[in-house]
This record gives structure tokens, sequence and C-alpha cells, in this order.
């Protein structure tokens, strides 16, 4: 079997669709402890909740906004701006 080594200049960018993150218990979201070790391993995080979800033309869109999360019950997320993307430019999705 062989292994396959995440390269350094290769950059994930992985999308979650979840409840909204500000609601979550961080030290008990198993969505979330993905999420840090996601963002560890240099993952670009981009968040989504339900709603945000929708089919244009037979292309699923997500209005997303890029994430970054942290190891701390008070202060676990930072989001960015939405910006409206077809989920295929995603290399893999978290639900």
């Amino acid at each position: 079997m062989t292994k396959v080594r995440q390269s350094a200049a290769v950059r994930l960018r992985t999308g979650v669709i979840m409840d909204p993150i500000a609601g979550i218990k961080p030290y008990k979201d198993s969505t979330f402890a993905m999420l840090l070790e996601a963002q560890r391993r240099g993952h670009e995080i981009w968040y989504m909740e339900d709603g945000d979800l929708t089919v244009r033309d037979g292309v699923a869109h997500g209005h997303m906004r890029s994430l970054q999360v942290r190891d701390n019950t008070d202060d676990w997320f930072t989001l960015g701006e939405s910006d409206n993307r077809k989920l295929a430019t995603l290399d893999f999705l978290l639900m």
C-alpha cells in the first residue's frame, strides 16, 4: 500500500455545512473538532448553514464564508465575508 502525503503547496478547500457556529458548544462538538484538525493540517475552510445552499440551472451553490477556528471556549471562530460559489469549487464537504 502506498502512502500519500499532502504537499505543503497543496491547500485543500474544505466546506462545512453545520448548525450556526455561534451556538455550538466547542468543547463537545464533533464537527468543530474536525475543523480544528483540518485547519491544523492547512486546509482552507468554508462555512455554510442549510439555508445558504441553492441550485441554479442544476448546479449546487453555497453562500460561503471563510472560517478560522480556535481551541478556545470563549472565542472559537472568525468568519469572513460571504461569497456565492459553486460547491464544486471545494475539494470536499462535511455535513
